[in-house]
């Protein structure tokens, strides 16, 4: 890949004597964030014009032309044959060519490397050879995970929403994660981590134009009563499945309110590949300056959303629904091929219902607005051809 691995990182950890732990200090923070300044600043301009537009959600997709997917899976299968070393791969084509092979399937990989066929093939490889090792060789290696393949202590872990999917995506239509470490167990196990991850990031890239427009990543420090132990082995841990997973991320966002936290934040900054790195923006204060912080970045931040605390807590309904939403899928199509789709509304969708949080989305609010500037127009045409033109443009 041209991403860095775990081990490029650890050689820049040993810079700052952080070999086997995240740093300590307010000087070791000092150290990395001169060394991630110095990174970014090393880029040329086009670069920084690049990682400024993905980080403020202005994004161009990709044309994705019949003749450029059906000659990136001709190229695609081509440097797959070229890696001598797969077992996993090839033991999950074996026991389901369908699903190893199938193109909606090997697009997500496609997307996620920006139809770099000779990356998408490496992390196909990786793919399979963490699946293995996340959750056995049986037929879950050939199938998509299910809520059912996961453990007591991931479901746990799950349950308390460690990681979220926010329910609105950012202003360009990139789902945003969101991690609360601090819902963590008080030790959790680096398996169980990259379990969830693992999850969760499946579910959210079956969905196609999550593919195509990426993802954006938020850590959230905010509250009280930092149990978890969030430390070096699992951040390494996670930070290994991450580049396994046909995920591209497009920005990251780090929030805390203790001074504290700096060190730990400045290491994972520090711990991640080059594109996370120069990428990722810190956030400190209080929870109104860092909820504005990030609106300004295009993230919705509406008065229900799981961000912000109600009575010094974060809410959960949306990621209780999520997860009864995706049990409730996975039990329609079980034996089955087909692929999990979640639905994310978009900030310009128009959703169905008559509740508040229905009427009051920006999508119907902009629908109104474009149905009353049109409504004379409409009242007064000459007859139902007329009237047919002017309700399709508005649609």
């Amino acid at each position: 890949m041209t991403e860095e691995t775990a081990e490029v990182s650890m050689r820049r950890l040993e810079q700052v004597g952080c070999q086997q732990r995240l740093p300590e200090t307010d000087e070791e923070a000092a150290k990395i964030e001169e060394l991630l300044a110095e990174e970014l600043s090393n880029l040329s301009m086009s670069e920084q014009d690049v990682v400024s537009f993905d980080v403020h959600g202005i994004v161009a997709d990709v044309e994705e032309t019949s003749e450029l997917i059906a000659q990136s899976l001709i190229e695609m299968e081509a440097e797959l044959q070229k890696i001598q070393k797969k077992p996993a791969y090839e033991k999950a084509l074996k026991m389901n060519p369908s699903y190893v092979t199938g193109q909606s399937f090997r697009l997500q990989f496609l997307r996620c490397e920006s139809f770099n066929c000779k990356n998408a093939a490496r992390r196909l490889v990786l793919h399979f050879q963490q699946k293995k090792q996340l959750f056995g060789s049986g037929d879950v290696l050939a199938r998509d995970v299910r809520l059912s393949d996961m453990d007591a202590g991931d479901l746990e872990d799950m349950k308390k929403g460690a990681i979220q999917l926010l329910p609105t995506c950012d202003v360009s239509g990139r789902a945003v994660w969101c991690f609360f470490l601090r819902k963590w167990a008080k030790k959790p196990k680096a398996k169980t981590a990259q379990r969830v991850l693992y999850y969760m990031a499946q579910a959210t890239m079956q969905y196609e134009s999550m593919q195509r427009k990426g993802i954006v990543a938020i850590f959230y420090y905010l509250g009280n009563n930092y149990e978890s132990t969030f430390g070096f082995n699992i951040m390494k841990s996670v930070f290994q499945t991450r580049l396994c997973v046909p995920h591209r991320l497009e920005a990251m966002h780090l929030c805390y309110n203790s001074k504290a936290l700096r060190p730990v934040l400045s290491g994972l900054r520090f711990f991640m590949d080059r594109r996370g790195r120069t990428r990722s923006r810190v956030h400190f204060g209080n929870e109104q300056h860092i909820l504005f912080k990030l609106q300004t970045y295009g993230i919705p931040v509406p008065d229900d959303s799981p961000l912000r605390q109600v009575n010094g807590t974060f809410s959960l309904a949306s990621h209780r629904q999520w997860l009864q939403n995706r049990q409730a899928q996975e039990m329609k199509v079980a034996g089955t091929d087909e692929m999990l789709k979640t639905f994310f509304p978009h900030r310009f969708d128009v959703l169905f219902g008559r509740s508040t949080k229905v009427r009051s989305h920006t999508g119907n609010l902009r629908a109104l607005h474009l149905v009353n500037l049109w409504q004379a127009r409409y009242d007064g045409a000459p007859n139902r051809a007329r009237k047919a033109e002017i309700s399709e443009r508005i649609v």
